[in-house]
């Protein structure tokens, strides 16, 4: 095209076209782009909104800290660190116990320093454990047997004992549902209490029936739990107290702790959210710890 000559009319509308079809190109593009980016935007934001109400939900939801507790300096008093609780344990027709007397037992092992050991590795303490008197005594001192891991379970499996729903392995003796109680097939049956502080320690004290895995029980302080293999025709009633409960007075008395009212009691609970039952493994480090009798 020559100098000064004007662009044909043709040649104006195909630029003009063109330029008109790349901007709209442009735009289509710029669109997708802009959706795609709300849609991203709105999916983020829903995560994260998802994320915050899961974490409140499962912050006010969580259960609260309880004890047995852990011994630490921002605890002086040593407050809710040393529960008790009575066992009984009942074959067909008596309490179950060693040359100590009816109803109680010598713990079965000991660490080289003379504290109780874990049957399994007597070079580790055992957090629950027995002074020949028929009392779980709960001293944890680590996580793995404090609070909600303080269990039946976890009592009998320091002790190189089993416990189940259908039956138990303790002092010798091993039963299940269906094996002979005197003449006619045993059941497994258990009860829990919270003993009484304004009655004696003998009185009858009132019991819940449970169901369920003993093994899973978590323990309480003043807990009452009995396990008994019982034949048709005779109920956890009849039996009455185990002849630890009075051994129960004297084990709180004698680490100095003043007992509660009976209003002021935690209620037992047969389920646990901790959950170790005897087929927990727990690998605590090794500790000499300093506790005394019981």
């Amino acid at each position: 095209m020559r100098p000064g000559r004007a662009r044909p009319a043709a040649s104006l509308l195909v630029v003009t076209n063109a330029s008109r079809a790349k901007r709209k190109r442009a735009a289509v593009r710029s669109a997708k782009r802009s959706r795609q980016n709300s849609w991203w935007y709105g999916l983020t934001a829903i995560v994260v909104i998802a994320g915050i109400a899961l974490i409140v939900y499962t912050q006010a939801t969580a259960p609260a800290a309880v004890g047995p507790y852990l011994s630490d300096s921002n605890n002086p008093t040593k407050k809710d660190t040393h529960w008790h609780a009575a066992l009984g344990v009942y074959d067909c027709d008596h309490w179950m116990g060693d040359s100590s007397g009816t109803g109680i037992w010598v713990w079965p092992a000991s660490t080289p320093s003379g504290s109780p050991a874990r049957v399994s590795n007597t070079n580790e303490y055992a957090g629950l454990h027995s002074h020949d008197d028929g009392v779980i005594h709960m001293e944890p001192l680590v996580s793995a047997e404090a609070g909600r891991n303080a269990t039946v379970g976890l009592y009998f499996q320091y002790g190189g004992w089993k416990l189940s729903s259908t039956g138990y392995s303790f002092l010798g003796t091993t039963v299940k549902n269906g094996d002979k109680c005197g003449n006619a097939p045993g059941t497994l049956q258990w009860e829990t209490a919270t003993w009484n502080l304004n009655t004696a320690a003998n009185a009858k004290q009132k019991y819940t029936v449970q169901t369920g895995n003993p093994a899973k029980y978590k323990l309480f302080q003043y807990n009452i739990v009995v396990i008994a293999f019982l034949p048709p025709g005779k109920t956890l009633a009849s039996i009455g107290n185990p002849p630890s409960l009075p051994n129960l007075e004297t084990a709180v008395g004698a680490t100095g702790q003043s007992p509660p009212t009976t209003a002021a009691l935690p209620a037992p609970s047969p389920r646990a959210t901790t959950p170790p039952g005897p087929s927990v493994t727990t690998t605590p480090a090794k500790v000499t710890p300093t506790t005394s009798k019981p």
